[in-house]
């Protein structure tokens, strides 16, 4: 048992007042009496006067005197010692760095799950810790993730505590270690009530020993046992024509050796597979050769293993900045000016084959071999020829935005002469009072497509999106009218190819999470936001991001979204349009793979706060000395023990329980007992 405040012993001095006070009270008893006994009476008057007869059978005196004791020993807030509670002010600061993330598995005898996140198994230790804070705990909640983080300060309410740490998700940038312990240790400096204790799986890249304390400082490690990490630490790809490479570099985390597949997808679609053994603490290379062409590639550990944030990685296929389109036209000079004005990159291709010819060339297949720079977009001018409708043409068609003009099939005359633009990206700027064509194709339109452009009240253009291609049909040839030749005509190509690359992403490369990227902003753009795309981020369920905004526009300094995983850069017009958008590979902070591979953490101190027998061990017995090794102080995956600096382990934590409210509460008994007696009229 101690006493938390001396000075309220002052008021003892009330006890001797009160017995003061009966000293000095004269007490007379009337008795009728046989006359002979008058000079009885006289002595007993006497007596009556001696002050040691008046403190004798008193038990109003002796009720009294104790609840003035208990008001006194009230006052002074005595408090016994008990285990595993928190009292005075304690800083807890939770690890919520990416590696505690990492899958731990549970302690045999131990109520908890068999496999869980490190950072699952803080909440559940915080919450016993929680479950014991004595009456005058005061508990300042401090968050080590990217950057340090306040919670609450000197909060005394254990529900509210507890929901800040149910709260708690971990952060995959760069964690804030220096700058977090260097918070706490300010926090503490000059309060000599003030401990430290830190959640941690000890996974710290940066040193900590040389951050002094002044309060006691004790780590509850959650490291764990037996925990196996293999990480994709580098993948690239090499474009080589029509045909790619990729390397990747597997490291292995782990102490034992680490066997899995390895699988690479290229636009979601599996490419090639290479089984992997590496060896404990050793990396190994994996190339992958004669990969078609693709515009997001992604490598990923076929066997799950700890840590779920490493085991994938993205590369994305070089491109230029300027749109590459492939032109099948047999000649027309106003259009390969109007798309070079546009900055795009054109290859005209003659149509070799017409519509109506199926002879193969002379090598033998329909057609001419695909182009080994895959086009952006497809522009047909004229007839489609044959070889696009079958073989890989045809697929690279299905797969790849286009723009065709003209065709083959009967024509019909528009009722009208009168020409309406519809509301499109392409007709933006662009107004028509006059027929662009004499005659158009008939034919129905698509279900996924709208009318662009109508002559009367026939259609004379349409454009939509087909299995997510953009697609945009003008149901005339450019020879069939003087379109070219109208001050429009560059203005409506320009519109025609923002619009079909659309839905072209280019790579922004990679970049860990939070970090800060320079993006190149369209002019047009009125909203953006990221979109998770991929990988780490789709499968915990990632909600869009909105962009950040400077000054009522979108900022060109974004930060990367805080998940790992393929993430994509969506930008919209202010009608609405969708915008050429980019992929990023956001990646946790590579140095919070090598978990398991923590070695116990050391803070500097040793001021008077911080011995032994300070406000976080005192009295429990189970401190040791600075000398005790920090392998024998860390043996149980969730151990418990304190910094150097005289600290040792300390497992069962020592709390002040106050007891000022049970002597109040005794105190007030005895007031209402002393109460009912002076009711009776009773002194003994």
């Amino acid at each position: 048992m101690g006493i938390a405040s001396w000075s309220g012993l002052w008021f003892a001095l009330a006890i001797p007042l009160i017995i003061l006070m009966y000293l000095f009270k004269r007490k007379y008893v009337d008795t009728l009496v046989p006359s002979h006994m008058l000079w009885n009476r006289v002595l007993r008057n006497i007596e009556a006067n001696r002050p040691w007869q008046k403190l004798q059978n008193r038990l109003l005196l002796w009720l009294q005197l104790l609840a003035a004791a208990l008001l006194v020993l009230a006052l002074m807030t005595p408090f016994i010692w008990v285990n595993g509670g928190l009292s005075g002010h304690t800083v807890i600061v939770v690890d919520a760095s990416a590696s505690m993330s990492g899958q731990r598995k549970g302690e045999p005898g131990k109520d908890t799950p068999s496999s869980s996140t490190a950072l699952d198994r803080l909440k559940i230790k915080v919450h016993e810790y929680i479950d014991s804070m004595g009456a005058d705990g005061e508990v300042t909640l401090l968050k080590l993730g990217t950057e340090p983080e306040v919670l609450l300060t000197r909060e005394t309410d254990q529900k509210a505590i507890r929901d800040q740490i149910d709260k708690l998700e971990a952060e995959y940038g760069k964690a804030a270690y220096r700058e977090t312990m260097s918070l706490a240790a300010a926090m503490t400096q000059d309060d000599p009530d003030a401990s430290v204790l830190v959640f941690t799986d000890e996974q710290w890249s940066e040193r900590a020993d040389d951050i002094l304390f002044a309060a006691p400082v004790e780590i509850v490690s959650l490291k764990g046992e037996g925990t196996s990490n293999a990480a994709v630490e580098q993948f690239g790809i090499k474009n080589d024509g029509d045909h790619s490479t990729g390397v990747a570099v597997i490291r292995n985390y782990g102490a034992r050796p680490f066997e899995t597949g390895l699988n690479l997808f290229g636009d979601g679609q599996l490419l090639a597979s290479k089984p992997v053994k590496v060896e404990s603490g050793k990396a190994v290379t994996v190339t992958f050769d004669e990969l078609p062409a693709s515009d997001v590639y992604k490598i990923k550990l076929e066997r799950d293993d700890d840590y779920a944030a490493d085991n994938e990685a993205y590369a994305f296929r070089e491109r230029g900045g300027a749109p590459h389109v492939l032109l099948i036209s047999e000649g027309n000079l106003f259009l390969e000016k109007a798309l070079q004005l546009s900055g795009a990159r054109v290859t005209r291709m003659e149509p070799g084959t017409s519509a109506s010819s199926n002879e193969p060339d002379s090598e033998g297949d329909m057609g001419p071999a695909l182009p080994k720079d895959m086009p952006d977009m497809i522009i047909i001018d004229g007839i489609t020829p044959a070889y696009l409708k079958t073989g890989e043409w045809s697929r690279l068609i299905q797969e790849t935005p286009s723009w065709t003009l003209g065709g083959d099939g009967g024509k019909i005359q528009p009722d009208s002469g009168r020409t309406t633009v519809a509301n499109h990206p392409v007709t933006r700027y662009i107004s028509l009072n006059d027929p662009p064509a004499a005659a158009v194709l008939a034919g129905d339109m698509p279900s996924w497509g709208k009318p662009l452009m109508e002559i009367g009240s026939t259609p004379a253009a349409y454009a939509g999106t087909e299995n997510g291609v953009n697609r945009l049909v003008f149901l005339f040839a450019l020879s069939d009218g003087d379109l070219p030749l109208r001050p429009e005509f560059p203005v409506m190509v320009n519109n025609a190819v923002q619009w079909l690359q659309a839905g072209r992403t280019t790579g922004l490369g990679r970049m860990v999470a939070g970090e800060e990227l320079e993006i190149p902003l369209n002019v047009e753009a009125a909203q953006a936001a990221w979109v998770a795309a991929d990988g780490y981020a789709v499968d915990a369920g990632a909600a869009p991001i909105p962009a950040a905004a400077k000054d009522h526009s979108l900022a060109a300094v974004q930060t990367a979204p805080p998940l790992p995983g393929l993430w994509r850069f969506e930008m919209k017009g202010a009608d609405g349009s969708v915008l050429p958008g980019y992929n990023l590979e956001v990646i946790a902070h590579p140095s919070e793979s090598a978990i398991g591979q923590a070695k116990p953490l050391g803070f500097g101190g040793g001021g008077v706060g911080a011995s032994a027998g300070g406000a976080a061990g005192n009295g429990t017995g189970n401190s040791t000395g600075a000398g005790q090794s920090s392998e024998d102080a860390s043996a149980s995956p969730d151990a418990s023990r304190q910094s150097p600096g005289g600290l040792g382990p300390n497992p069962e934590r020592s709390a002040k329980h106050s007891l000022t409210y049970l002597a109040a509460l005794l105190a007030l008994i005895v007031i209402i007992a002393e109460w009912g007696v002076y009711q009776r009229g009773r002194s003994i």
